[in-house]
């Protein structure tokens, strides 16, 4: 059993505190216990708080009235007082009831827009005129630009025109210089400067390229311009290290801004704890077919499970796109039902915990959890999780080879690129007022061994290269769910075949006869990557507060268990 690694700490957290109590300046002692028994207990009083005094009041009809003598009316044999700007001018109708003098003067700045200010009991009425402001916003001074690639490719067509009088072999190429170039990527051969330009090269297969660029200020600054122009005076101006925007516009138009910066703030706080398992289930011999989606659910616990299959463009969410249904263990009805045909499967569990899909996993197959990654990011930014190992390969070969005075000198120039092997996955978030997330997913599960190639040079050399061999299993999503819910994405399968041999010793080893003392057993698996993401929405500290709750409360039941959390 591990050591506490708390516990060599604790002794140098006491002589800290008691260093800190020695140096706090004495105070005055407390009475002995005995004493402080014989004393009175303190008398409680709950008076009750004194009542705010009512605002008063009163009825107010005006037709047409000078802007500046209603003001200045509005105010009479009230508490209040009123300074009215001479430049104040226009007319005033309107006809109020059982109203307070805010309520009257919140009504005419909303209609005429005269802005006003109050200072206590004093109202401040100002001409609408251009005028500057200065707004607080919070967040990053950076550029972040992300993308992720999904492609499949089956090779390169070149295709060449039947004309081909501009193609002429490059001058300027030393007759006893050549160059082989051998690239594992992409191949380009050119004979000379004009060769290819009859030609037209293009990549068979499909892929999904996705981009993402947050530049918060730069958009800020452009949404604040196209809101109140940029003619006249008006006048936006933005300094991202100090997080402040001043504008300088008409009253109404800073209304707007403020209103508008609030909302923006507001969202772009918004924060999602992303929890994610990454399960490899070496199916059964039974779901040869792979993983039994009808079979996670259970009659009668009230949990649904929404279907979806991205393969077909569905959008995942509990609306008609998706299918709502709790079947029981081992329908094959329901089964076939929503098998993927040819797409990418996917369901969203109203479940409290990853354990329950898991242990219902177990029942078809082996599982192995390959990663648990857990992030946090806030609205609209991408989130990046990479476990594993960079190894390097060999992508390029260049050989020249140099004739001078009948002597050949050959020289190698070689390209080593890192190639990733383990589990990445980037997700980017978009969280609405409901507290439902439109996620983004990419994961990403590569494995990458050593392949020998031999590459022949010329007519007696041959090169002995090490090459890249990757094994990829990967997705491109968009779903959607609500905090809490889980999300499977599914239908990632692999095959895979070993040999086991096994021989009586010495006899097996015998030339001709050994043979039947050996014995070769050939074994077929297949696997199908399944992977659970669940988005936790944060609000305030209360959130976070939840979330450490939660966490501390599955360390607990671990150790009890007798588990080791991982």
């Amino acid at each position: 059993m591990r050591g506490d690694p708390v516990s060599p700490t604790l002794p140098s957290i006491d002589a800290a505190l008691k260093d800190a109590q020695a140096s706090q300046p004495a105070t005055s002692s407390a009475p002995p216990p005995e004493v402080a028994a014989a004393l009175l207990p303190p008398v409680t009083l709950n008076l009750p708080e004194a009542a705010q005094p009512a605002e008063p009041r009163f009825d107010v009809a005006v037709n047409h009235v000078p802007a500046q003598q209603f003001f200045m009316g509005l105010v009479d044999g009230t508490a209040y007082n009123m300074v009215v700007h001479p430049e104040v001018g226009g007319e005033i109708s309107l006809n109020l009831k059982n109203v307070t003098v805010d309520e009257v003067m919140n009504t005419v700045n909303s209609v005429y827009g005269y802005e006003y200010s109050r200072n206590g009991s004093v109202f401040e009425v100002l001409p609408a005129r251009l005028r500057s402001h200065v707004f607080k916003v919070d967040y990053l001074n950076m550029r972040r630009i992300g993308a992720s690639q999904t492609r499949v490719s089956s090779g390169q067509i070149t295709q060449n025109e039947t004309n081909n009088s501009g193609n002429n072999s490059n001058g300027s190429n030393n007759t006893n210089n050549t160059n082989n170039s051998n690239n594992t990527g992409n191949t380009n051969n050119n004979t000379g400067a004009n060769n290819n330009s009859g030609g037209t090269n293009a990549v068979s297969g499909s892929q999904v390229n996705t981009q993402s660029e947050a530049d918060f200020w730069r958009d800020l600054k452009t949404s604040l311009e196209l809101l109140i122009g940029t003619e006249g005076d008006h006048r936006v101006v933005v300094n991202p290290q100090a997080g402040i925007v001043v504008v300088r516009a008409m009253p109404g138009e800073l209304r707007e801004i403020g209103d508008y910066l609030s909302t923006l703030q507001n969202a772009v706080e918004r924060q999602v704890v992303l929890e994610a398992k990454i399960i490899e289930v070496e199916l059964n011999d039974g779901f040869q077919a792979g993983i039994n989606w009808a079979a996670l659910g259970e009659p009668g616990n009230n949990k649904s499970i929404v279907v979806g299959q991205f393969g077909g463009g569905t959008l995942l969410d509990d609306s008609n796109q998706g299918r709502t249904f709790s079947a029981p263990l081992g329908d094959p009805s329901n089964a076939f039902e929503f098998s993927t045909f040819g797409g990418m499967f996917g369901i969203a569990a109203d479940l409290n915990d990853f354990a329950a899909l898991i242990e219902l996993l177990k029942t078809q197959g082996q599982v192995q959890v390959l990663s648990s990654p857990r992030v946090s990011t806030v609205n609209n930014q991408k989130a990046v999780i990479k476990v594993g190992s960079d190894e390097f390969f060999v992508t390029d070969i260049d050989t020249n080879t140099d004739t001078t005075n009948g002597t050949s000198n050959q020289s190698v120039d070689v390209q080593l690129t890192p190639f990733f092997s383990g589990v990445a996955l980037d997700v980017i978030p978009q969280i609405n007022d409901k507290d439902e997330v439109i996620l983004h997913i990419h994961p990403t599960i590569s494995e990458v061994t050593e392949q020998t190639k031999d590459i022949t040079l010329n007519t007696s050399d041959t090169l002995n290269v090490p090459l890249a061999r990757s094994t990829i299993r990967e997705s491109d999503a968009i779903v959607r769910a609500r905090s809490g819910q889980v999300i499977v994405i599914g239908g990632l399968m692999k095959d895979a075949h070993s040999e086991e041999k096994a021989k009586t010793p010495f006899l097996g080893d015998l030339p001709g006869v050994g043979a039947a003392f050996r014995h070769t057993r050939e074994r077929a698996t297949k696997s199908e990557l399944v992977i659970l993401l669940r988005p936790h929405v944060i609000s305030g500290a209360q959130g976070w507060n939840d979330m450490l709750q939660s966490t501390n409360r599955r360390i607990d039941s671990l150790q009890d268990s007798g588990a080791t959390p991982r």
